[in-house]
């Protein structure tokens, strides 16, 4: 499992709490204001409510991104993928790792990322509640929402491969 993703540290359920008391704001309000029944990488909402996204969020970087990791963050987003909706197995062209943070649901509601590697077939769940992830976005992975609430989490694009991030977390 290494190879294909690491636990980080654990956000406080306080905060946990909070990170999803922002994510049912705005996923209310985005899902009003675009009516949008596909996958959303909440990245990308229109530039009159992106200085009130930051702020809201910034709080969940801080609690996401660890102090040595800060020079190699790029991109920050909440993804969503809607009810009985799947991304395919893919590997990322753009983007080399992330950090991961399931927030919603929780336990067995929360379907996994499922990772592929060395024939096996490895899932990063939502069962440890505030668990944070390093993810190789060069495995092997795919998400099946095959339930009927939608799935939401947080992620931190890191524009250095797995292996070196994995190097400055060690030293």
């Amino acid at each position: 499992m290494k190879d294909c993703f690491l636990k980080l540290h654990s956000v406080p359920m306080d905060n946990i709490i909070d990170v999803a008391f922002a994510v049912d704001n705005w996923h209310t309000y985005l899902d009003t204001y675009e009516g949008q029944k596909t996958p959303r990488y909440v990245s990308n909402i229109p530039q009159g409510i992106w200085d009130a996204w930051n702020e809201d969020m910034q709080f969940i970087s801080d609690l996401v991104l660890p102090k040595k990791l800060e020079p190699y963050a790029t991109i920050t987003a909440m993804n969503k993928i809607p009810p009985n909706y799947e991304f395919g197995a893919h590997t990322d062209t753009y983007r080399e790792c992330c950090l991961y943070l399931p927030i919603y649901p929780v336990k067995e509601k929360y379907m996994p990322m499922m990772l592929y590697h060395d024939n096996q077939e490895i899932c990063i769940d939502n069962y440890e509640i505030g668990q944070v992830y390093l993810c190789n976005l060069k495995i092997l992975h795919r998400v099946q929402n095959s339930t009927n609430l939608p799935r939401f989490n947080y992620q931190i694009t890191l524009n250095k491969p797995y292996e070196e991030i994995c190097e400055i977390l060690a030293a």
